[in-house]
């Protein structure tokens, strides 16, 4: 008579790791199915050390990227609701597609999101975070938080005590936009000597000389040199109140020396590593981490 397990192919049990790895992944797929985002690319964060050496300290979605499918699709779906709403939805939908994903990174790599809510933080955003938080599974200790400058600005006793409350929990903070939007360098002196922000966020695509502009040799210059004089005092008085600055949109040898010589404590751009996948960011914090890749499992969280 034949045993009832004859014939029966046995699945081995699944070690904590490998449980754990597989719920990831799973939370993932469902993220994506539900949600109206593209796929997220990643452009990697270098952090640059005082005796000038370069480190990769995580990934920042690669908003520049995501902005070219992702507000139709998103704007389409709520035509009844406030910009604000529609902001803050997805806002809340970013953050968890990019945490869900980060959650497989090495415990100590970094995510950034940049926010589009201009009236966030307000007073109920740590609570409508620790939620994606907890449902994803990522540390507040790891995220980074780029704020626009209207939502900083804010006259508001309780957005400090927001702000003051993300740090506490290891965020660190970002003022986004540094010289797009007409700006008022009082928010970073009055939030910065508080001690309510660690830095901002710099497009030294800014530097650029226009399409337009003219020469007499015929040789322009790859920076203008107006823009490259104005915004190099303007990051001084930014280090002047212990701010950091991280320069993004790095893309060619120009922007990338303009970022050394002022001293720019992080970059991220083109010139030192192209968008990525979340497959190809991942391999690359494996292989800095010396952690074996199951590049099967990776295919399965990029949706292939």
């Amino acid at each position: 008579m034949k045993d009832a397990g004859e014939g029966t192919r046995r699945r081995p049990a699944l070690s904590a790791s490998d449980a754990e790895t597989f719920a990831t992944t799973l939370r993932s797929r469902r993220a994506r199915q539900k949600s109206a985002l593209p796929p997220l690319r990643w452009l990697p964060r270098i952090q640059r050390g005082k005796n000038g050496e370069e480190t990769l300290i995580g990934a920042q979605v690669d908003m520049s990227q995501l902005w070219l499918s992702v507000p139709r699709r998103t704007m389409r779906r709520g035509k009844r609701k406030s910009l604000v709403q529609q902001q803050r939805e997805f806002d809340a939908e970013l953050l968890k597609a990019a945490c869900v994903q980060a959650a497989t990174w090495p415990e100590n790599t970094r995510l950034l999101v940049s926010l589009e809510d201009d009236q966030a933080p307000d007073t109920d955003f740590n609570a409508r975070l620790a939620e994606i938080l907890k449902e994803t599974g990522f540390p507040f200790s790891r995220l980074d938080l780029a704020f626009q400058e209207a939502g900083l600005g804010q006259d508001d006793q309780e957005i400090c005590y927001t702000l003051s409350a993300l740090r506490d929990q290891g965020s660190r903070i970002f003022m986004a936009g540094l010289g797009t939007p007409p700006s008022s360098l009082a928010i970073l002196r009055e939030r910065g000597i508080n001690g309510l922000l660690d830095g901002v966020q710099f497009d030294v695509s800014l530097l650029t000389a226009s399409p337009l502009t003219w020469a007499p040799d015929g040789n322009v210059d790859v920076l203008d040199p107006g823009a490259v004089a104005f915004y190099r005092a303007v990051l001084e008085a930014v280090a002047s109140v212990n701010l950091q600055v991280r320069a993004i949109g790095v893309d060619n040898p120009e922007l990338l020396e303009f970022a050394r010589n002022v001293g720019c404590a992080e970059m991220s751009g083109a010139v030192l590593a192209p968008a990525e996948t979340a497959s190809q960011i991942a391999e690359r914090f494996d292989a800095m981490s010396g952690r074996p890749r199951r590049r099967r499992m990776s295919r399965t969280t990029e949706g292939l």
